[in-house]
């Protein structure tokens, strides 16, 4: 099933939401927060997200969503507040381990090996995953070509586009099926029509919870069930498409409804 793109009838509306998509909690956040001294990163909050759901973060720089995010991954402890992934309540590290099983990160900026191929890379993944050995190839090269990167599997990280070497990393975060898929600015550097491709495949994620944390307004669009903006490590608005669009205040900037709704909410809290 492909996604209706921005502007299209009923865009506005869960537009992407998957038949037979079960919406049973895979990740639960149960009052956390996070303090790095003196300083508040991020102010103690309640959240869920369902399998085949998928939760949209906006945000300013420094607004505390790369915090948040750290945190789903079992990879920040909370200052405060508990954290469940897929059954598995996050109280110690072998509870983290066990929790980091069913899920996959993707940052921003993920860590390349110069020397490995494509396909490394996706394999490194996997093994980190505990896929078993026996299909784990086959299964590497499924994910690449899920990404339109099953010919280019061979060949060196150094020698892809920026695009590519993104798209690479998507595999290796798709590769183990997680339940829970956490994505911070996974279309930097792709093209239009990579980032269609990149919209349909995370439509397909029927049993997954996602969440995407990005500044394109337009992607947040096109696949979140709920948008959540967080700004200095508050939250300032949380609900679907259609609410944050009457946000919009008098004069707010943006190239769109959306945009300008976000814009507005962000305005108020300044003002």
């Amino acid at each position: 099933m492909k996604t209706q793109m921005p502007g299209g009838a009923g865009a506005q509306h869960h537009q992407h939401s998957r038949p037979g998509a079960d919406s049973h909690s895979i990740i639960t956040l149960n009052r956390v927060s996070r303090d790095f001294g003196r300083l508040q990163a991020l102010a103690p909050l309640d959240l869920e997200v369902g399998a085949g759901r998928v939760l949209g973060l906006l945000g300013p720089n420094g607004a505390g969503k790369t915090t948040l995010m750290s945190i789903m991954a079992c990879e920040l402890a909370p200052s405060t507040g508990t954290v469940t992934v897929g059954g598995t309540t996050v109280t110690d590290t072998s509870a983290a381990r066990r929790a980091r099983r069913r899920l996959a990160l993707m940052p921003q900026r993920p860590a390349s090996v110069p020397g490995f191929s494509a396909l490394d890379t996706v394999e490194y993944a996997a093994w980190t995953k505990g896929l078993p050995t026996r299909g784990r190839r086959e299964t590497c090269m499924n994910a690449l070509d899920r990404v339109g990167l099953a010919a280019q599997a061979k060949r060196p990280l150094r020698t892809l586009s920026g695009g590519m070497v993104q798209r690479v990393h998507l595999a290796a975060a798709l590769v183990s099926r997680p339940a829970l898929l956490l994505l911070d600015e996974p279309t930097v550097g792709l093209d239009p029509a990579q980032r269609i491709a990149f919209r349909a495949l995370v439509e397909e994620l029927e049993d997954t919870a996602t969440v995407l944390a990005t500044h394109l307004v337009e992607d947040v669009r096109a696949l979140s069930d709920e948008i959540m903006v967080l700004d200095a490590g508050q939250v300032r608005f949380r609900g679907n498409t259609a609410e944050l669009e009457v946000q919009v205040s008098p004069d707010a900037p943006g190239d769109n409804q959306l945009e300008r709704g976000y814009m507005s909410v962000l305005s108020q809290e300044q003002s």
